[in-house]
């Protein structure tokens, strides 16, 4: 999907490049990986839930590359060249949700795109909060139970992004 509008992410960003076996082939800048299905970049994202069982979305900002203004779960991100999964989703959690919070590994996975390719580490956490989005990232966080994001998601009050929606469907969620 190609930026149309005015983006705050950096197209020259280093995103490294792995095969379907997760082994590291080079490296390619956002824009290319974001434009080329071939190109499988490594992406980690977590899954917050409250003591009450809810789940945490973020609303992407609207100067995002990728799916502006779209919902999915709390943390999504690249990881950087060096990183491990782990690593870039705890880093990553820091510059969007200005928290530390202790990750658990829950599933790799391979993700396509219609315009890109990315091997995906999905982790878990527990998490009350606060928050502190950053707002060059995130427009807007907030709590859900699960019927109230089913039924915001069916009825096209809450539009995920693809990955967020397979992620919800893998922890049980939608």
């Amino acid at each position: 999907m190609k930026a149309q509008h005015s983006t705050t992410d950096d197209q020259s960003e280093l995103f490294i490049v792995v095969d379907k076996r997760d082994r590291i082939v080079g490296y390619r800048t956002r824009h290319d990986c974001h434009h080329d299905k071939a190109l499988i970049h490594r992406g980690a994202n977590l899954v917050i839930f409250d003591d009450l069982g809810r789940t945490l979305l973020q609303k992407r900002s609207k100067t995002k590359d990728i799916r502006p203004g779209y919902w999915q779960n709390a943390v999504g991100g690249h990881v950087s060249k060096g990183e491990s999964y782990q690593k870039a989703m705890v880093r990553e959690s820091e510059e969007e949700l200005g928290i530390r919070v202790p990750v658990r590994f829950y599933k790799k996975f391979l993700f396509g795109y219609a315009n890109e390719t990315e091997m995906e580490a999905v982790y878990i956490a527990t998490c009350n909060g606060p928050f502190h989005p950053n707002q060059t990232e995130i427009d807007h966080v907030t709590f859900m139970h699960k019927n109230e994001l089913q039924r915001s998601h069916s009825s096209g009050k809450v539009k995920l992004t693809e990955l967020a929606e397979y992620i919800f469907e893998l922890v049980g969620y939608l």
